[in-house]
């Protein structure tokens, strides 16, 4: 016998609830905005900020002092102007890697950004992008990220070496690494202000 669709879709119609079309219908749409390329960072980021959780500080024996290479570090603000990470590292620092292709990377960032608004006089926030200027503009101007402490670099120090992205690392103010997040977290968490109102303390 030929399949008719016309019919599969009558049968199919008849025999859901309502519960069941209403969420048939969500989950199509969703995969529907997944394919298409100008909805599918936003609506990964969407699910992926959902399920992320706040980081965990590295055990004792873990944290490690960065390397003297690591100060003379050079990175370019959006306006163009270069510095070095040592002119960076006399506060406690959030070092975060990103793109504004990567789905988890969106995710965090409003997170992110509402912690430098509380914290961004005592600590160090400092996001790095190796992407062309005009794509990170165009992507702060859409999203209204002016706010953000966004450099340039087109390496990374072997400290900071990653394979993934988003990573983030957390340094006190004497250059001791506390946190390496590979992923996405959860910034703007009780657990996270707990240790910087530490770090700014001492």
């Amino acid at each position: 016998m030929a399949f008719n669709i016309k019919n599969y879709f009558k049968n199919y119609f008849k025999k859901k609830s309502l519960f069941s079309k209403i969420t048939d219908f969500i989950l199509i749409t969703l995969i529907v905005l997944l394919i298409i390329p100008a909805t599918r960072t936003e609506v990964a980021s969407f699910f992926i900020k959902l399920t992320s959780l706040p980081p965990s500080t590295l055990e004792t024996d873990e944290q490690f002092p960065v390397s003297d290479n690591v100060a003379n570090w050079q990175l370019t603000d959006m306006q163009g102007n270069m510095i070095s990470f040592e002119e960076l590292n006399k506060k406690p620092v959030f070092l975060n890697i990103w793109a504004t292709w990567c789905p988890p990377c969106v995710a965090e960032l409003p997170g992110i950004e509402e912690l430098q608004k509380e914290y961004g006089e005592d600590v160090n926030f400092i996001m790095v992008t190796n992407e062309d200027k005009p794509t990170v503009e165009a992507f702060i101007k859409k999203h209204n990220y002016q706010d953000l402490k966004i450099y340039y670099s087109p390496t990374l120090p072997s400290d900071f070496s990653t394979q993934s992205i988003p990573a983030t690392f957390v340094l006190d103010n004497t250059g001791k690494v506390l946190i390496i997040k590979k992923g996405a977290a959860r910034w703007n968490s009780s657990k996270m202000k707990n240790l910087f109102n530490r770090l700014i303390k001492e």
